[in-house]
């Protein structure tokens, strides 16, 4: 149980969540002079390098990161999944989680919690505190706890998330709502601050992913237009860590991290035209939205970002292979597949590594896991399509996620430099700074010193 060694003064904790924030990225910074407040308080503590998950996609690490779970426990596998014996598509939300999450064991013991747009919490539970929701929540409606903050963030202007998409037509105005929206998520989290008593505290900056996707070639190459925006929004961001760190007190346990790390994006790959090229796939309609699109000859499909699954007899829709050597053949055929493929104008390899579900998941999620997950090179992103007709092709997008290089902050702590701390291990670590009992269900283990 949580908070159980009978301590008079419980301390509290902060989390500041920068999404996609590379400890690389982070580090350059503070060494170039653009981030002091964050160099001041990177003197107060530790920071390291960090793994993310795979699949590298923020719903998936940031239910890894709440619960200290890998997937096979907390069912959390990507931003959409399927239901295997009817092929019917759905979004994982906060009802698919089956791990306890850090919002459970605080309320539980009834400690007040604040959390605001942390991924996977749409829709919100009834926790002890206030709760808005993240990203994937539609809109504010249905998205806040207690339901009445919906009415006071939208007089506030505060929204979910940006339409990103707009970066790809009309840049500018996609900085100017970009813009916006972190300065009308600064100005809630710092009243929510203020205003509630908490005992946890988390905030969850998306917008610093919005940047990165859509801007990250613009800053890596000096662009003279656009790159000097990236560097203003992370001033922004730089002033906001100055201002959280003089409102709390200095006995609160304060913590920054990300969920995974980012470099620019080549090319994106379509896994799905490579498995139709190589007879895995078939396709029963010429404009294909979804799996109920695939013909029942089909033997793999992959969902994004990277998850492959077989059409396993008695599991998919229109199983036909069987569990055992047939299995086993087929997917390290693919697997083997998988790891020939090359950029034909560079000769380089598109995927770095290629997993089994038994090497990356395990617990009472394991058998809606993928059947193979392939982990890309760097700089090359894999998509989940089914309407493509090439395996490789450039993109609107200039930047992407990478597995390595997130970073994890802990003030007043010293932290384990040995470059093995994965974001299943931010849980313990947090607990074990605030003196609390540790669960015993979860895969991550302290890196306090």
């Amino acid at each position: 149980m949580l908070f159980s060694r009978g301590r008079k003064h419980r301390r509290r904790a902060v989390v500041l969540g920068l999404d996609g924030a590379p400890y690389s990225m982070m580090t350059k910074f503070i060494e170039e002079g653009r981030m002091p407040n964050l160099a001041s308080l990177f003197e107060e503590g530790s920071a390291v390098s960090m793994r993310s998950v795979l699949p590298t996609v923020s719903s998936v690490a940031w239910t890894s990161i709440v619960t200290g779970c890998n997937p096979g426990k907390h069912n959390i596998y990507g931003f959409i999944d399927r239901v295997p014996l009817t092929h019917e598509m759905f979004v994982p939300t906060s009802r698919h989680i089956l791990a306890r999450t850090w919002i459970d064991d605080f309320s539980g013991q009834g400690r007040r919690v604040c959390s605001i747009g942390v991924p996977a919490t749409y829709p919100p539970k009834e926790v002890n505190g206030v709760l808005v929701s993240g990203f994937l929540a539609p809109s504010l409606k249905g998205a806040t706890h207690p339901a009445y903050l919906e009415k006071e963030l939208e007089r506030a202007g505060y929204v979910i998330d940006i339409d990103a998409w707009q970066a790809r037509e009309d840049r500018d105005a996609f900085l100017d709502e970009l813009f916006n929206a972190f300065d009308r998520r600064c100005e809630t989290m710092f009243r929510f601050l203020g205003q509630e008593p908490w005992d946890l505290f988390v905030a969850h900056i998306m917008d610093t992913d919005r940047l990165h996707h859509f801007l990250w070639s613009h800053y890596e190459e000096g662009d003279e237009v656009y790159g000097p925006w990236f560097h203003q929004f992370y001033e922004r961001v730089d002033r906001m860590i100055g201002d959280l760190v003089d409102r709390i007190p200095r006995d609160v346990a304060l913590f920054v991290l990300s969920d995974h790390g980012f470099c620019g994006l080549k090319k994106e790959v379509h896994l799905n035209h490579w498995l139709r090229e190589a007879g895995y796939l078939e396709l029963a309609s010429p404009q294909p939205k979804g799996l109920l699109d695939l013909a029942s000859s089909t033997r793999c499909y992959s969902l994004l970002p990277g998850r492959m699954y077989l059409s396993v007899r008695g599991r998919e829709h229109g199983g036909s292979i069987d569990p055992g050597a047939v299995y086993t053949e087929i997917r390290e055929e693919i697997s083997e597949g998988l790891r020939g493929l090359r950029d034909d104008e560079t000769g380089e390899s598109v995927i770095e590594r290629v997993f089994t579900r038994e090497e990356l998941f395990s617990g009472g999620a394991f058998e809606t896991a993928p059947d193979i997950v392939a982990m890309p090179a760097r700089g090359y992103d894999l998509k989940g399509g089914f309407d493509k007709e090439v395996l490789l092709e450039r993109s609107p997008v200039c930047g992407t996620h990478t597995y390595d290089d997130a970073i994890f902050f802990a003030r007043g702590a010293e932290l384990d430099e040995d470059g093995r701390m994965q974001v299943v291990d931010v849980l313990p670590t947090i607990y074990e700074s605030l003196d609390a009992e540790i669960p015993r269900n979860i895969d991550g283990r302290s890196f306090l010193n």
